[in-house]
């Protein structure tokens, strides 16, 4: 993560600054994807001066980042993604005034549950030089990432259902490029993986990291 990310503002801070509406719906736009300034000054209909200046803010709190990339037309162009996921929770009843800084980490109870799991296979995947039982505990990866894309529970608006997807999407094209390259069909794989660290560039880590 870039230094930038990791000197977040107070909670009270973050609050300030997401309180403006042009900044609100500017992240809203970058956690579909990065942007470059001309687009989220289109999808606005606001002068791009003002869009700098908005993205300045978010880039001093800590909540986006600048990335470069090539662009096949020309210059290479500057884009801002998201650069941490916190949830900031705010709790009102006649007993009680509470705000809560969630963290970044996930609370999926389906995820945490098959988390060691994931983990195991993956470290015996690292592990094994053994083509057969790297293919082997491919499949089995890519058969509990199917588990969680397709939960029952899941709730597009949950932050820990989105984050879970996200995750699980992401094992799940791991796993495809390893059966891949284990089945002799390198070029594929190498397709599949370059696709893969696109993703992950341009923040669908993200990752939607």
């Amino acid at each position: 993560m870039d230094e930038k990310c990791v000197h977040m503002k107070s909670t009270e801070e973050l609050l300030e600054i997401v309180g403006n509406d042009t900044r609100r719906k500017m992240l809203t736009i970058l956690s579909e994807g990065p942007c470059y300034v001309s687009e989220i000054s289109k999808k606005l209909n606001v002068t791009q001066p003002a869009i700098l200046k908005h993205l300045s803010v978010l880039e001093g709190a800590g909540l986006i980042e600048v990335f470069w990339k090539k662009n096949p037309l020309g210059a290479d162009r500057k884009y801002y993604k998201i650069c941490d996921s916190i949830r900031i929770e705010i709790a009102i009843n006649p007993q009680n005034f509470k705000i809560a800084r969630k963290s970044q980490m996930g609370n999926c109870p389906t995820y945490l549950k098959k988390e060691p799991a994931i983990k195991q296979l993956t470290e015996e995947i690292n592990k094994t030089s053994n083509v057969a039982d790297k293919a082997a505990k491919a499949e089995e990866l890519a058969k509990i990432a199917d588990s969680l894309i397709s939960c029952t529970s899941y709730q597009k608006e949950n932050w820990d259902c989105e984050n879970c997807h996200r995750i699980a999407l992401l094992r799940k094209e791991a796993s495809q490029i390893i059966l891949h390259v284990c089945r002799g069909d390198v070029d594929t794989g190498l397709r599949k993986l370059g696709e893969t660290i696109d993703k992950l560039v341009t923040g669908l880590d993200e990752n939607k990291q």
